[in-house]
């Protein structure tokens, strides 16, 4: 392209890595500058508050996951939609703070190989509209009533792309992860008229997937619930309100995803007033754990959601002592294995 074009898309990047990292970042503890590093390649080394084992690996995966789908996108409105496919822009997760050449090494070798079956799965899927959508229950707590069902996605059988963690992880290193989840919406919402009347549908869809206008008219319908998702940070929760606005004049319910080990907190909560919050799987899990401790300071965290009019689902209950625990909180709605595991919507409906 040329030495100052390539230099200024490289200042541009960098300008715009460096609001990201602050937002990806803003919950650790401690940010600072990488010196030594080579010109194209970008980093931080960042302390972490003390969390849970499992809580802090969620976190770090969370990061990891943001990072990716966030830098594709920056990639992309730098060099434009061919380039930035072309042209990746790689991201590595390490532990500890080694000098530059070491930390280069550590981050050739923690790249994922280049999988080009993937890639193409997930081209076609996308352009054939071959997605699978499983559903899964969500049900009155503790009553386990039968309210409606969350919509999950697959790729298709017996492809590396057939599980969510390779689909959506493909999509994420190849700048797709919006193009997947409005495709996932939409093919979503094919199934929302055979569901029972009284029952809803809820739908994922990240913040860059929210500003599609067409979906968001088409989601602003009762009977739906957006479930906002936390694997990207709610920079500025105000900036969201008309659209979410759109959706609720439409019948819309607002859900945030994951609430506790994602990027979302107090204030964007207040901000954006959610119908209800997901706690997340491993929050479920910790209280097993821990009883005493993570039920009292669960108890105070959901008065406060209370005090804001939010409604209260845990997601992930898998065991009968997992109910049990939680019937002592003030729980609206539940997800889990106990209540049923994710199958193909045709076959879920087909049984009902």
């Amino acid at each position: 392209m040329g030495t100052a074009v390539t230099q200024s898309a490289l200042n541009a990047l960098r300008t715009g890595l460096s609001a990201l990292k602050a937002a990806i970042l803003k919950d650790e503890a401690k940010i600072l500058p990488i010196a030594g590093l080579p010109r194209g390649v970008w980093g931080a080394h960042y302390e972490s508050p003390a969390r849970a084992a499992d809580a802090q690996a969620e976190k770090q995966a969370t990061i990891l996951l943001a990072a990716t789908q966030l830098g594709m996108e920056l990639a992309k409105q730098v060099f434009g939609n061919a380039t930035a496919a072309f042209a990746r822009l790689h991201v590595a997760l390490l532990p500890g703070h080694p000098d530059a050449a070491v930390l280069l090494a550590q981050a050739e070798e923690a790249l994922p190989p280049e999988n080009a079956a993937a890639e193409r799965a997930l081209r076609q899927v996308l352009a054939h509209h071959t997605l699978r959508t499983f559903l899964q229950p969500i049900v009155a707590f503790p009553d386990a009533w039968l309210l409606g069902f969350e919509a999950l996605t697959r790729g298709q059988e017996g492809s590396p792309v057939e599980h969510a963690d390779q689909l959506f992880g493909v999509a994420a290193r190849m700048g797709l992860s919006r193009e997947l989840e409005i495709t996932c919406a939409w093919q979503a919402l094919q199934w929302l008229e055979r569901l029972p009347a009284h029952q809803w549908l809820s739908i994922n869809l990240s913040v860059l997937s929210l500003t599609n206008e067409k979906l968001r008219r088409a989601l602003a319908r009762p009977r739906i619930v957006v479930e906002l998702t936390e694997h990207l940070p709610l920079n500025d929760a105000r900036s969201l309100l008309p659209m979410i606005a759109e959706l609720r004049a439409g019948g819309a319910r607002l859900a945030l995803d994951d609430t506790g080990c994602g990027f979302a907190d107090l204030q964007a909560i207040e901000i954006l007033r959610p119908d209800f919050i997901k706690l997340c799987i491993t929050i479920i899990r910790s209280v097993k754990r821990d009883p005493a401790q993570v039920l009292r300071e669960l108890e105070t965290t959901i008065a406060r959601l209370r005090n804001l009019g939010v409604g209260i689902l845990a997601e992930g209950v898998e065991s009968e002592e997992e109910a049990r625990l939680l019937s002592a909180l003030d729980i609206d709605y539940a997800q889990g294995w106990l209540y049923g595991k994710p199958r193909p919507a045709d076959c879920f409906l087909a049984a009902d």
